[in-house]
C-alpha cells in the first residue's frame, strides 16, 4: 500500500485549513453565547461560580441587580432577562441583547452564506482552479471575523457570520475536490478523510477559546480567531500546487505529470509499473477532458487508445525525473489551453444517467446534518446546561476532543472498512444514541446523557462526518463532480440552516424527547442507505460504481 510523503502531508493540511475554518465558525457562538447574548442566565452563574451567590453584590436599585464583572463595563440586569451592555472606550459594547430566535438566525446565516457559494462554487473550481478558489475563500475567512469582531448590533455581527459562511461554502466545495485529485487511489479515503478531521480540530479550537475568553470582553477574541487562521491560510496556500486532475482536463498534461511524481515521492528507483499506473489515471483524465465516456481503469484496452490519440504523452520516466525545479515547470508538451467536457445543472438533475448519483448525494448530503449534529456543536452548552451547571463547556470540550480522536483513528480504515459499512454504522449509533440521551433528559439521568451524548458525536465521526466530503468525486466523473459537489452541499447548507433555525425552537417546546424525533430521522436514513448507496471503495470510475443503473 502507497504511503504518504511528507510534500502530500503539507499540501492536504494547507488545504485543509479551510475546513478547519468552517468547524472553527460552526462552533465559535456555542460557548460564549451567553455573553454574546446578554443572557443574565449565564451571567448570575459566572459570577456565582467566581465569586459566590449573587446576592452578595446585590444593590437594591428599583428591582435591578447590579454585578460587577471582571474586565467588563457590563452592569445592570433586568427581571425579565433583558441585557444591555454599555459601551466602552472603544465605542464597542459589552454584548448585543438577542432572544431565543435572533440566536437561532445568528448561527443560521451562517448557512445561508454557504449555501449561495455552494451554488457557483463547483463552477467556480473548474473554471480558476482548486488552488485559486482555495485562495479567494481566504478572503472571506478573514474579512468575516473581522466584522464579527467590531460588532457592535445584531445586524452587523449576521454580516460577519454570512460573509464567514460564505468562505465555508466554497470551501467545503473545493478541498473534497483537491484530496480527491492528489491522492493515490490506496490512500483516497484517507487522505479524504482529513476534511472532517479539520473540521472537527476546528470544532475543538473554538471550544477550547471558549473556555478562556467566554466573557463579556473576550468573546470578541473567540469571534477574531478565525481571521487569524484565514490569513496564515492565504500566505501557505501559494507554495502549494495546483491539482493535477484539473491541469490534465486543461490540457497542461507535462505539468500534471511532475506533480503527481513530486506529490507521490516518485524517483529513479520506483517501479516501471507504478508509472505505467500514473499513465493510466492521466490518460482516463485526459478522456474526460474530450468529453467522452469515462475510462475503464480495469481495461489497459479501454485507455491506450486514448493515449495514443495524443501521441507521445509520456516521456521516459529518467526525462521526466531529470533535475527540474517544479515551480519553473513549463508545458513542453506545447499543448494548447482548453476547456472539458462539463455537465450543466440541468442535466445533473434530470438526465437519468445521473439518476442514481444525484439520490445518494442528496441523500448522504442531507444525512449529514438532519441526524442531528449541529444540535451539538450549535447547542451544545445550551442543552448540557441544565444537567452539568458548573463544568457544561469544559465537558463540551472533551466531547469535541473524542470527536476529533475517533475521526483519526476511524479514518485508516475508510479505505480498508470501506465507505458503506462506516456511514451505516454511523447512522445506526447515532439513532440509538440520541434516543438514550432523550430518555437521560426527560428522566434526568445525567450520567445516561453523557454517555449518550458523547456516544452520538463519536459516531457521527465514524461515518457521517468524513465520509459525505470524500464519497462525491467517487459517485460521479470529472465531467459532473464540480456540479454534484455544489448540488450536494447546497442541499447540506440548506439542512443546516433548517437545524440550526429549528433546533433551539423544538428544543423550547419538546425539551428532550426533541432527540427521539433525531433518532427517527437516523433510523430512516439507515434504512435508505442500504438500498440507494453503493459502495465505492478501490472503483476507479463512475461506471464500476454503478454499473447498469447509469443506463
Amino acid at each position: 500500500m502507497a504511503r504518504p510523503t511528507v510534500r502530500l502531508i503539507l499540501h492536504v493540511a494547507v488545504v485543509c485549513l479551510g475546513a478547519l475554518q468552517f468547524g472553527y465558525h460552526l462552533s465559535e457562538l456555542n460557548a460564549p453565547e451567553a455573553y454574546i447574548s446578554c443572557q443574565v442566565k449565564y451571567l448570575d452563574a459566572y459570577t456565582d461560580e467566581l465569586y459566590g451567590p449573587a446576592d452578595h453584590f446585590a444593590n437594591s436599585t428599583g428591582g435591578h441587580h447590579e454585578f460587577g464583572v471582571p474586565g467588563s463595563s457590563m452592569h445592570a440586569a433586568g427581571p425579565h432577562g433583558g441585557h444591555h451592555g454599555s459601551q466602552s472606550s472603544s465605542g464597542l459594547v459589552d454584548c448585543i441583547p438577542m432572544d431565543a430566535n435572533q440566536i437561532g438566525l445568528i448561527n443560521s446565516i451562517f448557512s445561508i452564506g454557504g449555501l449561495l457559494s455552494a451554488t457557483v462554487a463547483g463552477r467556480a473550481a473548474d473554471r480558476f482552479g482548486r488552488k485559486g478558489l482555495t485562495m479567494v475563500n481566504c478572503v472571506s475567512y478573514i474579512i468575516g471575523p473581522v466584522i464579527m469582531a467590531t460588532a457592535t448590533n445584531f445586524g452587523v455581527l449576521m454580516l460577519g457570520r454570512f460573509v464567514s459562511g460564505i468562505g465555508s461554502g466554497a470551501a467545503l466545495i473545493v478541498i473534497p475536490m483537491y484530496l480527491n485529485e492528489i491522492s493515490p487511489l490506496e490512500l483516497s479515503g484517507a487522505v479524504g478523510a482529513m476534511c472532517q478531521l479539520f473540521v472537527n480540530i476546528g470544532i475543538l479550537l473554538a471550544q477550547v477559546m471558549g473556555i478562556f475568553f467566554s466573557s463579556f470582553v473576550g468573546w470578541r477574541v473567540i469571534l477574531s480567531g478565525g481571521g487569524v487562521i484565514a490569513v496564515a491560510n492565504l500566505l501557505l496556500a501559494p507554495f502549494c500546487y495546483e491539482s493535477p486532475k484539473w491541469m490534465v482536463l486543461k490540457n497542461r498534461t507535462s505539468e500534471a505529470r511532475r506533480i503527481i511524481y513530486k506529490l507521490r515521492g516518485l524517483g529513479p528507483e520506483t517501479a516501471d509499473g507504478v508509472y505505467a499506473d500514473i499513465e493510466l489515471e492521466i490518460a482516463a483524465w485526459r478522456e474526460t477532458a474530450v468529453g467522452t465516456a469515462a475510462a475503464d481503469a480495469d481495461s489497459l484496452d479501454s485507455i491506450e487508445p486514448v493515449a495514443s490519440s495524443y501521441g507521445a504523452i509520456a516521456p521516459s520516466k529518467e526525462a521526466l525525473l531529470d533535475g527540474d525545479d517544479l515551480a519553473s515547470i513549463s508545458d513542453r508538451s506545447a499543448e494548447p489551453a482548453g476547456d472539458f467536457a462539463k455537465v450543466s445543472y440541468r442535466e445533473f438533475l434530470t438526465s437519468r444517467r445521473y439518476r442514481s448519483p444525484l439520490v445518494a448525494v442528496l441523500l448522504v448530503l442531507t444525512a449529514q446534518q438532519f441526524c442531528g449534529i449541529n444540535t451539538m456543536i450549535f447547542y451544545g452548552v445550551t442543552i448540557l446546561r441544565e444537567l452539568f451547571p458548573t463544568a457544561t463547556v469544559l465537558i463540551n470540550v472533551l466531547i469535541s476532543t473524542l470527536n476529533v480522536l475517533v475521526n483519526a483513528a476511524v479514518s485508516p480504515f475508510v479505505d480498508r472498512v470501506g465507505r458503506k459499512p462506516l456511514i451505516m454504522a454511523s447512522m445506526l449509533g447515532m439513532s440509538v444514541s440520541a434516543a438514550l440521551l432523550g430518555i437521560g433528559i426527560l428522566k434526568n439521568v445525567n450520567v445516561l446523557s453523557a454517555i449518550a451524548a458523547t456516544v452520538f458525536v463519536a459516531m457521527f465521526s465514524v461515518g457521517l462526518g468524513p465520509i459525505p466530503f470524500l464519497i462525491i468525486p467517487e459517485f460521479t466523473d470529472a465531467s459532473s463532480v464540480g456540479v454534484a459537489q455544489s448540488v450536494g452541499f447546497t442541499c447540506n447548507w440548506v439542512s443546516i440552516f433548517i437545524v440550526g433555525y429549528l433546533f433551539p425552537i423544538l428544543n423550547q417546546a419538546m425539551g428532550g424527547a426533541v432527540f427521539f424525533l433525531l433518532a427517527a430521522i437516523a433510523a430512516s436514513y439507515f434504512l435508505a442507505s442500504f438500498k440507494l448507496v453503493p459502495e465505492t471503495k478501490g472503483k476507479t470510475s463512475m461506471e464500476q460504481v454503478w454499473g447498469d443503473k447509469l443506463l
